[in-house]
């Protein structure tokens, strides 16, 4: 395809920036590099439009190569001017993993730049059964022993039994929640949206909501600034979208010093994925292992004739009491 060779050579494939908000700081904790083909005199082509073709052609891998090596360039850079860094995270295809070597060719780049490969994120999507999964499988795991963070892309929608079956079989530190597939049903989506949210917390994985704009779901315009809320999008704390900000050109971001987490913070925050805002005494951390039960003592009576049974109770409970010095007796209290 000369056309896309001609388009590496001649630079018409940029790279942009949308940047990733921490609800809680209200700064930039993460961004997530996108394509866009740009030909002098011409307007941007989105990765939608160019994409699908790279990938019937077998040269989708070369453009995530060109994507990568210019996010190290950047990292590297603002290193170089002493400018504050965060993670970015790059899409990869899953075709990608069928060129033999293409680890070898990221680590060579991350390597040629020197960027640690916490600093990097690989976003991957749920892929059919056709696909051949136990390669993907092994290549996702080989980069996360390598320390590269692996994000679940755009959980749910119609990829949503693929997304499940992927949660079984793989290992992710990030899940992106694109919360536009959830606008129908305005409630049930609400219980549904936070239900996966606290579910990615449980099997310790970082949520991330994605695809904000004016839907029932998303913040109000400059929510960033608002601290103090309460909803479905603060359970991820995480949030990307054209609502928050749009995607910058490399040249505008290469300079930007503002509003970016320190690594002190990202430090202190990452310890607030562990917690469900909507409930601030569910932590998640260790339910696994208390099976799921809630910390707070919990208890349900029957009432029947002036005395109360005693159904159920967690361990909390049984606890609570026996400090009390409250006993039951013959299923009564």
């Amino acid at each position: 395809m000369g056309y896309f060779e001609e388009a590496l050579s001649q630079n018409w494939l940029k790279v942009y920036y949308q940047p990733i908000f921490n609800l809680y700081s209200k700064k930039i904790c993460n961004f997530e590099a996108v394509s866009r083909w740009q030909e002098p005199g011409k307007p941007a082509l989105k990765a939608s439009r160019f994409i699908p073709v790279l990938e019937r052609s077998g040269l989708v891998y070369q453009l995530d190569l060109h994507v990568l090596d210019h996010v190290c360039q950047l990292l590297n850079q603002r290193r170089a001017d002493n400018l504050p860094t965060v993670p970015v995270s790059i899409t990869l295809s899953p075709s990608d993993f069928n060129i033999d070597g293409f680890i070898d060719q990221v680590l060579g780049i991350t390597q040629k730049y020197q960027i640690p490969h916490n600093m990097i994120q690989f976003d991957l999507m749920a892929q059919p059964v056709a696909v051949d999964q136990q390669r993907l499988k092994d290549a996702a795991a080989n980069l996360r022993k390598q320390g590269f963070r692996i994000c679940l892309d755009r959980y749910g929608g119609e990829n949503n039994d693929l997304s499940t079956e992927t949660l079984l079989e793989y290992n992710f530190d990030y899940l992106k929640v694109d919360v536009r597939s959830f606008n129908t049903n305005r409630q049930r989506a609400k219980i549904i949206l936070g239900s996966v949210i606290n579910m990615s917390r449980l099997l310790k994985i970082v949520p991330v909501v994605r695809g904000l704009r004016y839907t029932d779901f998303t913040l109000p315009t400059q929510a960033v600034d608002r601290p103090g809320r309460q909803g479905v999008e603060d359970q991820a704390m995480l949030t990307q979208g054209r609502l928050l900000a749009k995607e910058m050109p490399e040249e505008e971001l290469s300079q930007e010093r503002d509003n970016f987490e320190s690594v002190e913070e990202r430090a202190l925050f990452s310890g607030f994925n562990h917690i469900n805002v909507l409930d601030p005494y569910l932590e998640t951390r260790d339910r696994l292992d208390n099976n799921f039960e809630n910390p707070r003592p919990n208890s349900i009576f029957i009432v029947q004739s002036q005395q109360a049974k005693l159904v159920y109770c967690n361990r909390a409970f049984r606890s609570w009491t026996g400090c009390a010095g409250m006993t039951k007796r013959s299923g009564n209290t």
